[in-house]
């Protein structure tokens, strides 16, 4: 029941990504094609400094999970209780800090940043985009955290799943009556509402959270630990065009966003994926049976190096191609940056191979121990980027991004076999570079025999499944050769469901 628990959460989160992804690209069409480059630009801005306020999270839904695991497992309400009354108090407190950064966001933006538009325009534009981030940590996180950790990571994912579609629906409606990037964002916001109703039924009705419960403060006492790792988190996510805001103009942002587009959807299908796994990494910790954990560490690794290479490769071979099909009636910007998407892509590859080792950390609540190589993750990538940026633009922000991320893998590689009795670095190592070499040779045979040279749908579509087989059979035949245990373990669990079914 917890391996089919575990498929049915990668399953709605596979399917949340692919609403997710497919809303992502039609949703900045829309306001390419409607309103432009500019305006584009000027909304993924916003958004990214509406996010910093998630530094004044500090981790804290990390460490929340964390203190949920071992009370959930043992059934204790009271503890779940405490914890949940702690979390709700503090986001709520953030929520209405942010009311007051948003305020004061609207009213800085327009006047130290020059753009195209007037300050009534860009105020008003910022307090819309702030609706969806509020609802969030008003009313939202602490119960979506209390699913996440109980592994009902599906209902999260189709109630958000039900929001994007809504949403896609809406903003064509808005555009097709009247035009106005105000309206179709404020509608946007609305529909996130919906998160806190469906979430609070559920939880009501399956739970017994006694919410007049003192909170207990010392839950979270390692929050200031888990601010270094959001820090990290949000500066891989968020500097880049914070630095591109700074020192170069919206339009570059712009392109930046639009491949962003393309490296954040597969990162995110990849995360859904993965969200059942790192639940049962954490439970299997809290039990403290080392020879579950290492087994499960092993599946967890496989599953994410098989995935990420595999997508990943892909991608990297046909982003640029798909960016120019994208935006070929957008002529107010230069999309065409082939460099710098591979490199992008890159870098959001090494963000994805650390996180079970990443995941093994927060649920071991080692949040204090993590936090200097979080504070130099973030130093290095902001120091590179600054430097880089002036000469080589936007690829010298991705260089700043994968030199950080890749010390930030090999440590958190380190740590877990500091933490985990019986775990060998090597293990790592070993499945990269297989891997590795494996997507390699795919890419070369993909490149050199069967190149994308000329760019229409049908022939990028073509080439895709064609890439897909090559680099697909060469991942297949690795994990035939050197991972039949893992191929192994995988076909029982999908024996097992269909016993079920057909019972």
């Amino acid at each position: 029941m917890r391996n089919k628990a575990t498929l049915i959460n990668m399953i709605s989160g596979l399917i949340l990504q692919m609403f997710t992804i497919l809303s992502g690209f039609i949703l900045p069409k829309i306001i390419l094609t409607c309103f432009g480059s500019e305006v584009n630009g000027l909304v993924s801005s916003l958004n990214q400094f509406l996010s910093y306020i998630s530094l004044v999270e500090g981790g804290i839904t990390g460490v929340v999970m964390a203190n949920l695991y071992k009370p959930i497992v043992e059934k204790d309400e009271q503890k779940i209780s405490a914890v949940m009354v702690t979390a709700n108090r503090f986001f709520k407190k953030i929520g209405i800090l942010f009311v007051a950064y948003s305020v004061g966001l609207s009213i800085v933006y327009p006047l130290l940043f020059k753009t195209e538009f007037n300050f009534a325009y860009v105020c008003s534009l910022t307090l819309i985009l702030s609706i969806t981030v509020l609802v969030q940590y008003m009313f939202s996180i602490t119960l979506k955290t209390l699913l996440d950790a109980d592994k009902r990571v599906y209902v999260v994912n189709f109630t958000q799943t039900l929001i994007v579609i809504c949403n896609v629906i809406f903003a064509q409606i808005s555009v097709w009556v009247y035009p106005s990037i105000h309206i179709l964002k404020l509608i946007s916001g609305i529909l996130f509402i919906l998160q806190p109703v469906i979430f609070g039924y559920i939880v009501k009705r399956d739970y017994r959270i006694d919410w007049s419960t003192d909170p207990e403060y010392s839950l979270i006492k390692s929050r200031w630990s888990g601010f270094a790792i959001n820090l990290a988190a949000f500066i891989h996510g968020s500097t880049d065009i914070t630095i591109l805001t700074i020192l170069t103009n919206l339009k570059t942002v712009s392109v930046y966003s639009v491949y962003g587009l393309v490296s954040n959807g597969i990162k995110a299908l990849v995360q859904a994926c993965l969200s059942g796994l790192s639940q049962t990494v954490g439970q299997a910790y809290a039990k403290k049976d080392w020879k579950e954990l290492n087994q499960k560490l092993d599946l967890y690794e496989y599953v994410v190096f098989v995935l990420v290479f595999f997508i990943f490769t892909v991608t990297a071979l046909l982003i640029n191609p798909f960016i120019q099909l994208y935006t070929r009636d957008v002529t107010d910007a230069n999309y065409n940056q082939p460099i710098f998407g591979i490199l992008l892509i890159i870098s959001e590859g090494l963000y994805l191979v650390k996180f079970p080792h990443l995941n093994l950390a927060y649920a071991a609540n080692k949040f204090k121990e993590i936090t200097v190589p979080a504070y130099i993750e973030a130093l290095l990538n902001i120091v590179i980027s600054v430097i880089l940026v002036h000469k080589f633009g936007l690829v010298g922000v991705a260089v700043g991004t994968i030199v950080g991320m890749t010390y930030r893998m090999m440590f958190h590689v380190y740590y877990t076999s500091k933490i985990v009795p019986g775990r060998v670095q090597s293990i790592f190592y070993k499945k990269f570079c297989l891997f590795a070499i494996s997507v390699a040779i795919g890419f070369m045979i993909c490149s050199l025999v069967i190149p994308l040279r000329v760019v229409t749908v049908m022939n990028w579509v073509i080439h895709a499944i064609l890439y897909c087989a090559v680099v697909g059979g060469c991942i297949l035949l690795t994990s035939v050769l050197f991972f039949k245990k893992e191929l192994t373990f995988f076909c029982q669990i999908f024996k097992e469901i269909r016993k079920e079914r057909e019972r």
